[in-house]
């Protein structure tokens, strides 16, 4: 099976017609695999029910057949790669793929909170010039204790003005509806540490974005999380994307956003593990 070339929406198509079903949950999957089981159980136990939960599997073919067969529900659509894709590249593989015009997204190693789907399906049938809602966030360790949680700017207004000083959509918890992150070119496979915040700053002309006050993910903290073994990486790719969104998109360069760029020229002057233990700090402070 072909995909797209990551970042190029041309030649992924539009939203399918026909049966399909309203919603696609989306995960892509390599061999981050050790709480996959407990992500699974989270989807298929939502409230809402008419969905598909699309896996784009990157690694070894016979664990998403042991996953099929483990769960044997129909909602189960895995899709294995020719040859490994990387994260953008499957998170574009997973656009091109789904069925539904909406898609919702949640990573292999967090958990949705009950509830979740019903809430966003409904939220965007209610508003239809938004093109995203995402929420806040409760952390939890490697045993799936809470041990913190994150709220964002809830408004449209709000998220935009604070968007460049800080990345206030978190990934894992966004359900969007597909088209407009087609229209705004995907991920991009030149920032693929970041690729989810510089599609945010490219989708933000497309529509209206909105976070919802309660927490809809239970976010994983781990050391073997490549979101914490990368955060160099994501650190200069971060830094890439606030620059490119005020040379590039029209964004302001606000007092904060000057504060914030000029904090992660630091933080990259620093070793990795006191970055990874600041990180940590204040993510459960």
């Amino acid at each position: 099976m072909d995909f797209p070339p990551v970042g190029d929406s041309a030649t992924i198509p539009a939203v399918p017609s026909g049966d399909a079903p309203p919603l696609t949950v989306f995960t892509p999957f390599y061999k981050n695999i050790e709480y996959f089981d407990e992500t699974i159980v989270s989807v298929l136990s939502q409230s809402f029910r008419d969905f598909e939960y699309l896996m784009i599997n990157d690694g070894d073919p016979v664990v998403a057949a042991a996953i099929e067969a483990r769960y044997n529900d129909p909602r189960i659509r895995i899709i294995n790669t020719p040859s490994p894709l990387g994260l953008s590249g499957s998170r574009n593989a997973g656009l091109h793929e789904a069925r539904g015009e909406l898609i919702a997204f949640i990573d292999s190693d967090d958990v949705c909170e009950p509830g979740r789907l019903e809430k966003q399906v409904a939220f965007l049938g209610a508003h239809p010039d938004h093109v995203l809602v995402g929420g806040a966030l409760r952390y939890i360790d490697e045993t799936s204790r809470t041990i913190g949680s994150r709220a964002y700017p809830e408004n449209d207004a709000e998220i935009k003005a604070r968007l460049v000083a800080v990345n206030c959509i978190a990934q894992p918890s966004v359900m969007a509806r597909r088209q407009a992150l087609i229209d705004a070119g995907g991920y991009d496979a030149e920032i693929p540490y970041a690729e989810d915040y510089a599609l945010w700053i490219r989708l933000a002309r497309f529509g209206r974005f909105q976070n919802l006050a309660e927490p809809l993910v239970a976010y994983r903290i781990h050391s073997e999380s490549g979101k914490h073994r990368l955060l160099r990486l994501a650190l200069r790719d971060t830094l890439r994307v606030k620059i490119g969104a005020i040379r590039k998109h029209g964004f302001a360069l606000t007092p904060r956003a000057a504060v914030s760029i000029a904090a992660h020229l630091l933080l990259l002057a620093l070793p990795s593990s006191l970055i990874y233990w600041l990180f940590r700090w204040l993510m459960v402070r």
